[in-house]
């Protein structure tokens, strides 16, 4: 059974005295891992890999600040300094001196920083939908991808909420409507569309805010300096593998290995767990 909790931490400024409530979920027993997930959703996200791990691995899901029911920093960052600040302050709160470190998306470049900034706090590491964006798509991103959801009275916050989510699961950028770009002719399931949707309503207007410094991490010479254990799930049906396929181009040393895998959500579940348990013993 997947319990829900809350941990109270220090802000993700090293020194402060003010507190913030993290929400997180929680199953399993064994060795511990903590599960990231992507921006804009929430550990609820997580939860059929939570329960496809959980009887190998205690697995911990936190809600990234300012994300699904946890407090979000008290100023806006310019990095993921805060945020890595913040897991390790989540980490020691659940009694953990480390754990393995799984991540996807935005909750990847988090597992990055935290395993560069806290090796000995990480068991091992595994990205999920981690890629390499030049510094042209950076900029190209960071300027389009991220509309204004200040709530407006006619209520077109609501449809903008509705173009990105339903965009998203079309074309990467989810603005980019050039061929190239296209990533599935299949209509999202609308469940998923909405979902996705409610989770940017429910962040705000603040919902960019670990999704920028995320994009702006993207960066395979980030990963290239990870110096524990570290898996690379290459899914096939990722709405990334454009941009994944280019980690082929680097060099990578033998203890951080590419974990190739086939489109379905089955055989990316599957990578998963064999990481898991390779790497968790």
């Amino acid at each position: 059974m997947i319990r829900r909790s809350y941990a109270c931490l220090e802000c993700g400024v090293p020194g402060s005295k003010q507190v913030q409530q993290t929400h997180f979920r929680k199953a399993g027993r064994g060795p511990p891992l903590v599960v990231l997930h992507p921006s804009p959703m929430s550990s609820a996200f997580m939860e059929p890999l939570i329960g496809l791990l959980q009887d190998r691995v205690t697995v911990t899901a936190p809600d990234t600040p300012g994300y699904g029911m946890s407090d979000p920093l008290p100023d806006e960052p310019q990095s993921l300094e805060p945020y890595v600040h913040w897991l390790a302050s989540f980490l020691k709160s659940q009694n953990l001196g480390s754990a393995g470190i799984y991540g996807s998306a935005t909750g990847a470049q988090i597992a990055v920083q935290f395993s560069r900034r806290y090796p000995e706090m990480s068991d091992y590491v595994i990205l999920d939908n981690a890629v390499h964006f030049t510094e042209e798509e950076r900029q190209d991103i960071l300027a389009k991808y991220f509309p204004d959801m200040t709530p407006q009275a006619d209520g077109r916050h609501l449809s903008t909420a509705w173009e990105m989510s339903s965009g998203l699961f079309k074309q990467f950028p989810w603005y980019d409507q050039r061929e190239e770009s296209r990533v599935s002719d299949a209509e999202p399931p609308l469940a998923l569309v909405h979902s996705t949707a409610l989770a940017y309503l429910n962040a705000g207007v603040d919902y960019s805010r670990a999704y920028r410094a995320a994009f702006l991490n993207e960066d395979a010479r980030n990963i290239q300096q990870i110096t524990r254990p570290t898996r690379v799930i290459r899914w096939a049906g990722s709405i990334l593998k454009r941009y994944a396929d280019r980690l082929d181009e680097f060099e990578w040393l033998d203890h951080i290995r590419m974990v190739p895998c086939a489109a379905s959500p089955e055989a990316r579940f599957a990578a998963i767990r064999q990481a898991v348990a390779e790497l968790a013993g």
